[in-house]
């Protein structure tokens, strides 16, 4: 029995049949199921799943030229924010009867070249990437020349099709932030500008934000990477006689590690000195304190890098779209106190 099961595999015509539908909805409900109505996908999802059914994607992708299947270039799943964008592109892939391929690029831009070149070697019908300069990128360059369908997730471009927060004005809405609760020195720590185009607009936004209210220039901390503090660095900064009252970092996994820093130092957050990140990872808020930061909501971006992706490939056209993001007042950040206390505080933290 198991032999003739493998060499008579039940047929698509057998499954419309049983189902009631056609043979082109059958084809649907596994190749476009967003497009099948619920309780129809549902019926032939059953009938396939009773004879086990599997369709073949290999032969159906050699017949039609496409792999239904996506890219995904990324800098790091060790960043929960960039974990939970490939769970939303992940999801909304599926929606369409789509895989994802997906590899990271570990902030290094001669990786991203080798990464994005291995994605094509699959021949795959489309990418979602974030690069480290969107405006410099020969692999954007690379993608236009192969006629590759892509989209970017994270970067901001006005060249390119985009999914992104507006990092500017988020950035500003965090000094904003800091200002209103009398922070008057505030740095921004990030690591190399020519890695990260959104550290360098959030930088930006923040010295445009700090001008508006009057503040001093905002300093510029530059870590050896865009996840991780630098202790020596983190030292400095203490012990500094003109030392800022608050700490912005480009992103969260590099915020919670500053404030490790800060902490093995013998300092407190807030007590020493604020701190806030950006990215709004789900974590930030069971830390001790909890993380004030800017939400830029990592799965609706990927889901919505994926849907503009997908409409490239059904020629809808190549849209970019902006999403929300949001200020969440933690507690790693304080009102400034009077500077007969942060005079205690600093001592103890430079012991």
């Amino acid at each position: 029995m198991d032999s003739k099961r493998r060499t008579n595999p039940i047929s698509i015509l057998r499954i419309a049949d049983e189902a009631g539908v056609s043979p082109a909805t059958v084809s649907r409900v596994f190749n476009r199921p967003a497009l099948v109505q619920a309780d129809t996908r549902e019926r032939v999802l059953d009938v396939a799943g009773r004879h086990g059914f599997r369709p073949n994607r290999l032969g159906s992708s050699l017949r039609s030229g496409n792999t239904r299947t996506l890219g995904l270039a990324l800098p790091t799943l060790s960043n929960p924010v960039f974990a939970d964008c490939f769970e939303g592109a992940e999801m909304r892939a599926r929606q369409s009867g789509y895989s994802v391929m997906m590899t990271a690029t570990h902030y290094d831009p001669e990786l991203e070249i080798d990464a994005v070149h291995r994605l094509i070697d699959h021949q795959l019908d489309g990418i979602i990437l974030t690069v480290a300069d969107a405006r410099a990128s020969s692999v954007l360059k690379m993608l236009k020349r192969h006629g590759m369908s892509y989209v970017l997730a994270y970067n901001e471009s006005d060249s390119h099709p985009c999914a992104a927060v507006d990092n500017y004005a988020a950035a500003s809405d965090m000094i904003t932030h800091l200002a209103q609760l009398g922070h008057r020195h505030i740095a921004f720590v990030s690591g190399p500008l020519n890695l990260s185009d959104r550290a360098k607009s959030r930088l930006a936004g923040a010295r445009h934000s700090a001008r508006e209210w009057g503040l001093k220039r905002v300093q510029h901390v530059v870590m050896p990477s865009h996840t991780g503090s630098d202790t020596a660095t983190v030292r400095d900064i203490l012990q500094s006689a003109t030392r800022p009252s608050a700490l912005f970092c480009s992103n969260d996994l590099l915020a919670t590690a500053v404030i490790s820093s800060i902490k093995e130092l013998g300092g407190s957050v807030p007590g020493d000195i604020s701190v806030a990140g950006f990215d709004g990872i789900r974590y930030g808020a069971f830390m001790s304190p909890s993380l004030a930061t800017i939400e830029a909501p990592g799965y609706e971006i990927g889901k919505a890098a994926c849907h503009l992706l997908l409409q490239q490939i059904e020629q809808r056209g190549a849209g970019s779209e902006r999403l929300p993001h949001r200020l969440i007042a933690g507690a790693s950040v304080a009102a400034v106190e009077p500077a007969s206390k942060r005079k205690s505080h600093a001592y103890r933290a430079n012991q």
